[in-house]
């Protein structure tokens, strides 16, 4: 997946969360949260999680755009009418929702852990 820069763009600004500190790391929330000290294996964890979280995201958010597609297609296609712009707006709307809450879940993953929040 060379050819998708975001999905390394996102892992360098998640691992900019962490900062070489002694043979471990200080993970910051953001960048400016208080330091919480992490050992190299906790924080190579949770990069990798959320960089498989960003490519399956991806993928789950491109194949539920199409499923929406499909089925606004079919709806128009039996009934011989359009999809309302509400429903079309609105599916989209709690699609994009639902990922933007994934995706902050994926990235402060380290703070509610390691705060036990």
């Amino acid at each position: 997946m060379a050819g998708f820069v975001g999905f390394g763009r996102q892992r360098r600004m998640f691992e900019a969360q962490f900062q070489p500190a002694g043979d471990g790391f200080l993970y910051r929330n953001h960048t400016i949260g208080e330091p919480i000290p992490v050992s190299a294996a906790q924080r190579d964890r949770y990069v990798e999680d959320f960089a498989r979280f960003t490519r399956l995201g991806f993928w789950a958010m491109l194949a539920g755009a199409a499923s929406l597609l499909a089925a606004f297609l079919l709806y128009s296609t039996l009934t011989r009418s359009e999809v309302p712009d509400i429903v079309m707006f609105g599916s989209f709307g709690v699609m994009f929702a639902a990922y933007m809450t994934a995706y902050l879940k994926a990235w402060n993953k380290p703070q509610r852990e390691l705060r036990g929040g």
